[in-house]
Formats: C-alpha cells, sequence, structure tokens
C-alpha cells in the first residue's frame, strides 16, 4: 500500500512537471510571438518609410529574392532575384511624383503558421492617390 502510494505520488509530481513546462514553454512561445510579432511591424513600418523615400534599393533589400509583385496595371511580375525587383520598383518610381503622400498601411491580421512563418494581412490606401510625374 505505501508503495503505491509513492508512486501514485511520484507520477503526480511527474504530471505537475510536465504540465510546468509546457505552460513555461507556452509562455516563451507568446513571448516569442510578440516579439516576432513587433519586428513584423516594424518591418512593414520601414517599407513605408522606403516607398516615401522611392528608394527602390531599400525596398527590395526587404522583399525576398523570389518576390511576385502585381503592379497597377494588374500585371503579375515573377520575379528572380534582388536586381530584377529593384529594377521594378526603379522603373515604377520614375512616374511617381515625390510630392505623393505614403500609403496609410494598416495591418488587419498577423497569424502564425510556425514560429517561423507568419502571414501578414494588410491593407493600404493613398489618401491623395499616387500622384504622377508630368511629362511634357
Amino acid at each position: 500500500m505505501r508503495n503505491r502510494f509513492f508512486r501514485l505520488a511520484g507520477l503526480g509530481i511527474v504530471c505537475v512537471l510536465a504540465l510546468s513546462s509546457l505552460v513555461f514553454a507556452g509562455r516563451q512561445r507568446i513571448s516569442s510571438m510578440a516579439s516576432d510579432e513587433r519586428a513584423i511591424r516594424s518591418l512593414i513600418s520601414r517599407w513605408v518609410e522606403a516607398f516615401k523615400d522611392l528608394d527602390a534599393e531599400r525596398l527590395a533589400a526587404m522583399e525576398t529574392s523570389d518576390v511576385q509583385a502585381v503592379d497597377r496595371f494588374g500585371v503579375l511580375h515573377l520575379l528572380s532575384g534582388r536586381s530584377e525587383d529593384e529594377k521594378l520598383w526603379a522603373d515604377s518610381f520614375e512616374a511617381v511624383s515625390r510630392n505623393t503622400a505614403p500609403p496609410v498601411v494598416t495591418i488587419d491580421r498577423i497569424r502564425f503558421l510556425r514560429p517561423d512563418v507568419a502571414v501578414v494581412q494588410a491593407s493600404w490606401r493613398f489618401a491623395e492617390g499616387i500622384l504622377l510625374v508630368e511629362r511634357s
């Protein structure tokens, strides 16, 4: 009877330790996700600043080398490399006036599929539209 008590007590302690480690790991994961979410928001903020400066090089440096972009005419660009991405931005910016107000970006949702993969749903709009350079 006494051995059975110690076995049950030992099993109880193991369960408490296992649950404690799961709670601790969960807290670390939540803390890590909060940190990752702040990093995502910071990246989007830096991206908006680069767009405001019409800085194709900075924009391309923040995007993956296999970025896919849909331009203002609805054309899908499957880019292969940072230089193609930078050229697409630079070509686009040739027509954009420096007086264009930066886009207002709203992050609608950040969802983590895995600890290292997040899906960000964001909407952006130009309050005054995109001003184009007048050509003579």
